[in-house]
């Protein structure tokens, strides 16, 4: 550093004695430099190398010394941010050698660095370890969950298909009492009750099957209204639905949906009937549909008392139910869930602000909206 400023003043030196020359050549006739003589010229020219020296002073002022000062203050702030290290001249250097001052603060705040970068590689690592041992305890979860699972539909099939195979044995056993006493007529009744109980029986096993391996629904372009007016005309001939009024609101212009329209027939003739079990067999049974963004949602309605908050989260596992013994198998949701899933929609369950339970379907849509008629 020392060499460089000699080296800046002696060139500002030379160049100032060039210029007084050749400012002494230029301005200076020559008559009147034989007349002044060489005293006065030399005082001149030491005038203009003092004033070219100030002013080369001042310039190198600004453009170096300034420079460093802020060069300097800012490795001052981040050696304290990076960990509170004092900025110290090297041993020997004055303190005022201030590139001397920023290259140590620098230093200093490289090792801040190196030093934080090691605490951070140090956490990540542990981050890293504890996100693992979350995996693994996330995983053993779901395994517990699905024995869980496996064993509440075990325990379901159990109740659901051995009430009807109690009966049956009960029926078979009390026709063959009256046949040997020859009631031909008392036994015929038994042996038809025996038929419902085994078709029961029948009906959980479908569903199961269809839980465990639905067979892949033909997914094209439908009208919605085709299967909502499917599923009402098959829930009136219910008895448990006949007082239910039916009010729909499916827009003229809403567009297609991709499904199989048996499929959601199955899945909206349960919710139907869900719904007027909940009802009593009484109340108002309301179907609105709308298009939001590229979906199509349905909801489904009902009167009823709603459903518990403790219940929501389970209402679409298997065998699980509200209803009284032998009123229903707790099928119904699970098979609709599967098979919304398998037309590449969704269904949820919620309670409507006003009372009762909300249904809703989420289906892809199928194509743009109708023309109105």
């Amino acid at each position: 550093m020392r060499r460089v400023g000699l080296v800046l003043l002696l060139d500002l030196v030379a160049a100032a004695a060039a210029g007084a020359t050749l400012l002494l050549a230029l301005g200076v006739p020559s008559a009147a430099r034989g007349a002044l003589g060489p005293g006065p010229l030399v005082l001149l020219a030491g005038v203009a190398a003092a004033a070219t020296i100030a002013v080369g002073a001042v310039l190198l002022g600004r453009s170096v010394a300034r420079p460093v000062e802020r060069l300097l203050a800012s490795a001052r702030r981040l050696g304290h941010a990076g960990g509170g290290l004092p900025v110290l001249a090297p041993p020997g250097e004055p303190e005022d050698r201030s590139l001397a001052r920023a290259a140590v603060a620098f230093e200093r705040v490289a090792e801040a660095l190196s030093e934080e970068r090691a605490r951070l590689a140090a956490k990540i690592d542990e981050l890293e370890g504890a996100n693992h041992a979350l995996a693994e305890a996330r995983a053993s979860w779901l395994r517990s969950e699905q024995l869980a699972a496996v064993g509440r539909l075990a325990s379901g099939v159990a109740h659901e298909v051995g009430n009807p195979l109690g009966a049956i044995a009960g029926y078979a056993e009390l026709a063959r009492g009256r046949i040997r006493a020859g009631e031909a007529a008392q036994a015929d009744d038994l042996v038809a009750r025996i038929a419902v109980e085994a078709g029961r029986i029948d009906a959980i096993v479908r569903d199961l099957l269809e839980l465990a391996r639905p067979s892949a629904p033909a997914v094209a372009p439908i009208a919605l209204s085709g299967p909502v007016d499917a599923a009402l005309r098959l829930a009136r001939v219910q008895a448990r639905l006949k007082d239910v009024r039916a009010e729909l609101d499916l827009p003229a212009d809403l567009p297609p949906v991709l499904a199989d329209e048996a499929r959601l027939a199955q899945v909206l003739l349960n919710l139907f009937l869900n719904a007027g079990d909940a009802m009593g067999g009484r109340g108002t049974l309301r179907v609105t549909a709308r298009e939001v963004q590229d979906r199509v949602e349905i909801d489904v309605a009902d009167q009823g008392p709603g459903i518990g908050p403790e219940d929501l989260p389970r209402v679409f596992d298997p065998f699980f139910t509200t209803k009284p013994p032998g009123a229903g198998t707790g099928l119904g949701l699970s098979v609709s869930h599967r098979l919304m899933e398998a037309m590449g929609g969704a269904i949820s369950a919620a309670n409507a602000p006003g009372g009762g339970a909300v249904f809703r379907l989420r289906l892809r849509r199928g194509g743009p909206p109708a023309a109105p008629c």
